[in-house]
């Protein structure tokens, strides 16, 4: 066994311990609510992050070992940048690499939290490999395999489709495109679509409500900020760290290796364009940062930049786990991350004795199914549109059931179509309140019919 590969082992093996004993947030909740209720697709997004916790829930064992799946997934990508760069990096060099990407905030820590990300940076690595075996290869074998990385990709996130523009910025701007064999360009668009069909199926069975959400939500905004770009400048800038943004852009890599560019800038300026439409994300680039990282990395040989760097990334990671163990920041705790998984807790009781009881919110109902290992669905209708109004148990099928309402959300309006009558019953905590709510029975015979 290499070095290389030993280190690999031992980061995975306390990527494993970590991931297993973290917390979920809500919307790992949400995710591991898919994996119970597999698709082709979904409202928010492609499938992927649900088949991995769907082959997640067969190792569950204890704790969050559910994510086990999802954080190898996430590791193997480490070993596709090591194929892309050990040509130029001797085998000390990429032990180097190793330890400063595992310690980065997305590709280290940050990827022991399974989002949709995770399985799109690792599609994104692959389509990388692919894209420079066709580039040199130009065999059709190769481009069929570019195009199923694309499209197990797309599978992950939509996201996936800015590799095609980078692509095709790195090829306009190193003429690569004199020596394209264009006569496989066909076939790794249709390996692509094959292997992203369930998206395609599931939209068009579904008239296109996911396509149209996630465009809706990327470029349209009910009212325009102008610090949306500042903010998000300024969010980027402190994720990838100052010197790691200025190491990356001082054009000292390998001059085969230039094309790192390609994929590095154009998705963080096509979401620097897309903040003054919308709110963006901080997480949204995250396809730009292995780029970023391996430039960073190539253009500090003395590595003095990039120990610092490790060094400040690794006391902040110390610093978080050990306010996990024993909670010490003086910051109230509701305005942390890590108090969502219990934001519903008062609400447990509520079901021994309120049945049928929705809840009010996408993040509600997976915390609450996830506590009490039993689905809890979110009432038809209520809050922003979700994977729940999808499904039939999200619509009452009795006159009287109970909602768990947080702050001052309020009830859907097909209630009021129905001539429902709703008084509260009980206060869980003082943002979380149980609603009864009951239909005449006349309506609730013609909703029984209609169904």
């Amino acid at each position: 066994m290499t070095p290389f590969l030993r280190l690999w082992l031992i980061t995975l093996v306390i990527k494993a311990a970590l991931a297993v004993w973290l917390p979920f947030s809500s919307d790992e909740a949400y995710y591991w609510v898919w994996g119970w209720h597999p698709q082709l697709s979904y409202y928010d997004h492609p499938p992927f992050v649900a088949w991995l916790f769907w082959l997640g829930h067969k190792v569950d064992f204890t704790a969050q070992a559910s994510r086990l799946p999802a954080v190898f997934l996430g590791h193997c990508t480490l070993l596709i940048w090591n194929r892309l760069l050990s040509p130029h990096l001797s085998d000390r060099a990429r032990r180097w690499w190793l330890a400063f990407v595992s310690l980065s905030p997305f590709l280290g820590i940050g990827s022991l939290v399974v989002t949709p990300d995770l399985p799109l940076v690792f599609f994104w690595s692959l389509g990388l490999l692919a894209f420079r075996h066709a580039i040199d290869a130009k065999t059709a074998t190769a481009y069929a395999a570019l195009g199923a990385a694309l499209g197990l990709g797309f599978c992950a996130k939509y996201h996936m489709v800015l590799f095609v523009p980078s692509a095709l910025a790195w090829i306009a701007v190193s003429g690569g495109w004199r020596e394209l064999p264009y006569r496989h360009i066909p076939l790794a668009v249709a390996s692509g679509l094959v292997f992203c069909a369930p998206v395609w199926y599931w939209n068009l069975t579904h008239d296109w409500v996911s396509f149209r959400f996630q465009l809706e939500h990327g470029f349209k905004s009910g009212a325009w900020r102008a610090a949306w770009p500042l903010q998000y400048a300024a969010g980027q800038i402190a994720l990838i760290f100052p010197p790691v943004l200025w190491l990356a852009t001082r054009r000292r890599e390998p001059r085969e290796l230039r094309w790192l560019h390609a994929f590095a800038w154009l998705p963080l300026l096509f979401f620097l364009y897309t903040s003054f439409k919308a709110r963006v994300e901080a997480n949204w680039p995250i396809i730009a940062y292995p780029a970023i990282l391996a430039l960073a990395f190539l253009n500090d040989p003395g590595r003095r930049w990039i120990r610092a760097t490790m060094a400040v990334w690794a006391t902040a990671i110390l610093l978080v786990l050990s306010h996990l163990i024993a909670p010490w920041f003086p910051i109230d705790a509701k305005n942390l991350k890590t108090s969502e998984m219990s934001k519903y807790d008062a609400l447990l009781p509520a079901f021994d004795e309120f049945q049928p009881l929705f809840a009010s919110s996408y993040q509600m109902a997976a915390t609450l199914s996830y506590k009490r290992k039993e689905m809890v669905y979110k009432l038809h209708g209520m809050n922003r549109r979700d994977f729940y109004d999808f499904h039939p148990m999200s619509r009452p099928r009795s006159g009287v059931f109970y909602v768990a309402v947080e702050g001052g959300h309020p009830l859907p309006g097909w209630l009021a179509a129905q001539k429902a009558e709703t008084r509260d019953v009980r206060a869980a905590s003082p943002e979380l309140r149980i609603v009864e709510v009951r239909i005449a029975e006349e309506e609730q015979r013609a909703q029984d019919s209609g169904d």
